[in-house]
């Protein structure tokens, strides 16, 4: 991928434009020195400027954590003016990072005690939202619902096989359990890739719950047994071919978004032919790949 058009408009913005020269970043590195933020000069090839600060200095051995994060935000802030949604970047961008890198720093030192007094092991791997194969659409879906019986909403987005935004949707349930608020999201969102012609899709829930009851794998109690065979006679017509599987959470960020859309608004179904400003940042970072860690037990 070459350049693009700079943000700041000064020149054609590549990554070392980004990271280091944009005066947007250049902003945000002094602010960081005048709080005593320490790391690597500049005056060095990107490559070996990333490679130094990654390593980290005697001086400051949380540096490298603190480098990620303050990249991190540099990017999230330049996406943020891309996509119209400024009202998300602090006014103190170096008191923001200065304190969120504490926050970081003491919860990652927290859970080092934490896995240090047990004898769980636990493994890290990364999980990332993936298309689907070519020719083919994929439909994810959440549900969102404060308390055990509290209110409920209801998201999912329809996207092509390069993640493509189709069209998306966010619906308020009422009070309803969450499962319930699941299998509503799943119910409307092939009805809508239904009148969309879909012909292949893949459905990617990260309620392995909801995946065992869509796919007759577990039993379910009365409250949702029609909105299931509802389902089942949607995944079953002869029209298209559809195929249901589990995805983790961290790959569901965009439904999930949605899904807090509806329980936030009214008693109605909004659908989204272009996606909505809240949704954009993590709709970006699935078409870009971006990664997620997450930790299970090995």
């Amino acid at each position: 991928m070459g350049p693009s058009p700079s943000v700041c408009l000064e020149e054609e913005e590549d990554l070392d434009h980004l990271l280091r020269k944009c005066p947007n970043a250049q902003d945000v590195w002094h602010a960081l020195q005048s709080l005593g933020w320490c790391g690597p000069a500049a005056d060095t090839s990107l490559k070996d400027w990333l490679r130094i600060n990654l390593i980290g200095t005697q001086v400051d051995p949380n540096w490298p954590t603190k480098f990620v994060i303050a990249l991190w935000y540099i990017w999230k802030w330049r996406c943020s003016v891309c996509l119209g949604s400024i009202e998300s970047i602090p006014m103190d961008k170096g008191a923001f990072l200065y304190r969120k890198s504490q926050e970081i720093i003491q919860a990652l030192e927290k859970t080092d005690q934490r896995h240090t007094s047990t004898d769980i092991k636990r493994r890290e791997h990364w999980v990332r939202w993936e298309p689907p194969e070519g020719g083919w659409r994929v439909l994810n879906t959440d549900g969102a619902a404060r308390g055990t019986l509290g209110l409920a909403g209801a998201g999912g987005v329809l996207r092509g096989d390069h993640g493509e935004w189709i069209l998306g949707f966010s619906e308020h349930l009422g009070c309803c359990s969450a499962i319930k608020g699941e299998l509503r999201a799943v119910l409307r969102g092939l009805k809508l890739a239904k009148e969309a012609k879909t012909r292949q899709l893949l459905i990617q829930l990260d309620s392995t719950a909801a995946v065992s009851m869509l796919t007759g794998h577990s039993l379910c109690h009365s409250e949702c047994s029609g909105i299931i065979q509802q389902c089942k006679n949607l995944m079953g017509w002869g029209g298209w071919e559809v195929r249901i599987i589990h995805c983790f959470r961290e790959a569901n960020q965009v439904a999930d978004g949605l899904a807090n859309m509806g329980l936030d608004g009214t008693l109605e179904v909004k659908t989204y032919h272009v996606p909505p400003t809240k949704i954009r940042e993590y709709l970006y970072a699935d078409q870009m790949g971006a990664t997620w860690p997450r930790f299970r037990k090995g």
